[in-house]
């Protein structure tokens, strides 16, 4: 230590007699300062020590002040406090790109232009040279492109305005109508042949300008509570298995600043409360896989900011973009399970959280094959495995905390085949709460109908089936109450076959066309669809009359006036808007 305090000092010396800025530009000048630096610099210290008094000379080094040692253990005392609360980020093993304050993770488009930096950079200085110093293709002024690389801080995705998707259905519609012109042209005017082909890009019945169109999935619960009772008060229930996405989405942090405050305060007392009430508790994960169906779905939600779930790492202040990261979800939920599987639990109760594809269990179970491993990706079906498990060890009531229509959808098409008293699903949040009684729904629709449930709440649109345009759940229930010959297309359809037979394949053309028209055919069903997508055109031909004749009527009050030019141009507009009335006039009739 003191030998490097003198080497220091020595240095200090050295540097303070002019310094060394600028010295090793030159070569023969820094040759010179090292050669002949320490021995000037010595000189200097000897005759300033012949003019200072042994008294006032301090043999003390200038970091041994009081001040000074203050300083320097608060800020060692500020970097292990860091560090505990943070992680030390000299081990951090992982090779992803972070925030070390936040454990902000980059998208991996970052990381890749990180990497790429310096190559892209290089080639474009090289193509610069190559076209405006050597080739002379281009001036040397032309402005450079610029790169637009996606960087730490990324530009959010504009959102398509609901005016240019208007325009660009009316751009198909008019594209349409030019082809039915043309197809009845050449075919003397049979829209039923013209209807037995494909006539635009994507079938609008099933698409919104060519993306998915979403339905309102909660209807179906409006149409299954008409049949039952909707029950208000907490019913009796030994069982309760929890959809843990769910209860998260429901649960805020609130003042919880880290992961671990919040699993401490939040989410494992609203575990504990719960189990007070039953015997038994389940809480059932999503896994999320990529590139799987249910991905697209998820996109549409947008994404939010990756960042590493650790115990002292602080929650984010967006909680519900935090959660759109499906990476954040999954390493969220593995942290809540581990958890909530180290808490202890008191008398003969069970708390059982899934895992990935495994399960951990308070107290420990010896046999778990029944529930584990589990390949299933939504929370929704893996939910079933649970109640079917919990009926197995002999539970006659048992309750499922959601928010999916799914679940409960699912929860109708099992309860038949348990051998259980009731099957509970509590749903919804606030004044929307209610609890529906999935048992009683069953016996109500049959034990047929009601395992059918599912393939009619795929067809009629779900999250990866697009819905029936103009026609939501509710349309769809009254025409399988009217419609029961159905149920041999949903059999079939229920048992997954390789390739669907035409009698099914009739059957449900049947079924989709008394959705919309019960006494017609395809055919006339998609005409229908064209005439009703457009409400103003069953009456556009009488506007179009009317302006017309207004264009007439003040044509000739400009010609009495001997205005001639306003009188030509509204007798041209008349002409043309007179012709849009005399096609639009033939197509509907």
């Amino acid at each position: 230590m003191a030998i490097d305090q003198a080497h220091e000092q020595n240095n200090r010396n050295i540097k303070d007699d002019g310094g060394a800025v600028g010295l090793t530009e030159t070569p023969v000048a820094l040759q010179r300062w090292m050669v002949a630096g320490p021995e000037i610099a010595r000189l200097v210290t000897e005759f300033e020590d012949g003019f200072t008094t042994v008294e006032n000379q301090s043999t003390h080094h200038h970091e041994q002040s009081p001040t000074h040692q203050t300083r320097f253990k608060t800020n060692v005392q500020a970097l292990v406090n860091v560090i505990e609360n943070q992680g030390n980020p000299f081990e951090e093993k992982s090779k992803d790109l972070l925030t070390l304050t936040t454990k902000d993770l980059a998208s991996p488009a970052v990381v890749k232009s990180v990497r790429d930096i310096k190559t892209i950079g290089q080639q474009q200085y090289t193509t610069f040279v190559q076209e405006r110093l050597i080739e002379r293709s281009k001036p040397l002024k032309e402005t450079i492109a610029q790169n637009k690389l996606p960087l730490f801080k990324e530009r959010k995705p504009r959102l398509t305005s609901n005016t240019k998707g208007k325009l660009a259905a009316a751009r198909n519609d008019s594209q349409l109508f030019s082809r039915l012109y043309i197809g009845c042209q050449n075919r003397d005017g049979d829209l039923d042949n013209f209807f037995e082909h494909e006539n635009q890009a994507y079938p609008p019945s099933l698409t919104d300008n060519g993306n998915m169109r979403h339905g309102t999935k909660s209807d179906l619960l409006g149409c299954m509570e008409q049949l039952v009772d909707v029950q208000s008060e907490h019913p009796q229930a030994t069982v309760l298995i929890l959809d843990g996405a769910v209860i998260v989405q429901m649960l805020k942090p609130g003042a919880a600043k880290t992961f671990l405050e919040y699993s401490q305060t939040v989410f494992i007392p609203y575990i504990r409360s719960q189990l007070n009430k039953v015997s038994r508790i389940d809480i059932v994960w999503d896994v999320y896989v990529p590139n799987s169906l249910k991905a697209s779905t998820r996109s549409q939600r947008g994404t939010g900011t990756r960042r590493r779930v650790l115990p002292g790492v602080t929650i984010p202040g967006n909680w519900q973009a935090f959660l759109r990261n499906d990476a954040n979800k999954s390493e969220l939920f593995v942290f809540l399970a581990q958890q909530v599987a180290r808490e202890e639990v008191a008398g003969s109760k069970k708390v059982i959280s899934t895992s990935g594809e495994d399960v951990l269990c308070c107290p420990s179970r010896e046999d778990v094959s029944q529930i584990s491993p589990c390949t299933h990706e939504e929370a929704d079906s893996r939910i079933m495995v649970h109640v079917a498990d919990a009926a197995r060890m002999g539970h006659k009531s048992i309750m499922i905390r959601t928010g999916n229509t799914d679940v409960a959808v699912l929860a109708v098409a099992v309860a038949n085949s348990l051998e259980i008293d009731e099957l509970w699903v509590s749903f919804g949040t606030g004044k929307s709460f209610r609890y529906l009684p999935a048992h009683l729904i069953a016996r109500e629709l049959g034990p047929e109908k009601a395992s059918l449930l599912p393939i009619f709440h795929a067809i009629t649109g779900c999250d990866t089936v697009s819905s029936f345009a103009g026609h939501g759940k509710k349309t769809a229930w009254n025409v399988w109450t009217v419609y029961p010959d159905v149920n041999t297309a949903f059999n079939e359809l229920a048992s997954c076959p390789s390739e669907v037979s035409d009698g099914c394949l009739a059957t449900m053309e049947r079924f989709v066309i008394l959705l919309y028209d019960r006494t017609s055919s395809m055919n006339k069903v998609r005409y229908c669809l064209v005439v009703l997508s457009f409400p103003s055109i069953c009456w556009s031909h009488v506007y179009i009359f009317v302006i017309c004749h207004l264009l007439l009527c003040a044509s000739v009050y400009f010609i009495v006036n001997a205005n001639v030019c306003v009188c030509i141009m509204l007798y041209l507009i008349y002409i043309f808007t007179y012709s849009v009335h005399i096609i639009v006039a033939y197509f509907y009739s």
